[in-house]
């Protein structure tokens, strides 16, 4: 549990001080090393950065995303 909590603060702090990263739109879960993303990303390079930061955190086993891109994203 205190691993997963790290996890997760780790890469809020992270995307919090990205500037290409809207962190607010993401939720983040950790559960046993796997990371859990939800939300939704601006555009697929925001969520493509996400999920690489989310990769390179020491101890990470998995990276889920359930993040959806913006209608704006998608052209609609």
């Amino acid at each position: 549990y205190v691993r997963d909590q790290w996890i997760t603060t780790r890469l809020r702090t992270q995307i919090t001080f990205d500037r290409e990263i809207r962190s607010i739109n993401y939720s983040i879960d950790t559960v046993a090393g796997t990371i859990y993303l939800m939300g939704v990303a601006r555009n697929q390079a925001e969520l493509n950065k996400v999920v690489e930061i989310a990769r390179t955190i020491p101890n990470v086993a998995q990276v889920v995303s359930y993040v959806r891109l913006s209608a704006a994203a998608q052209g609609t």
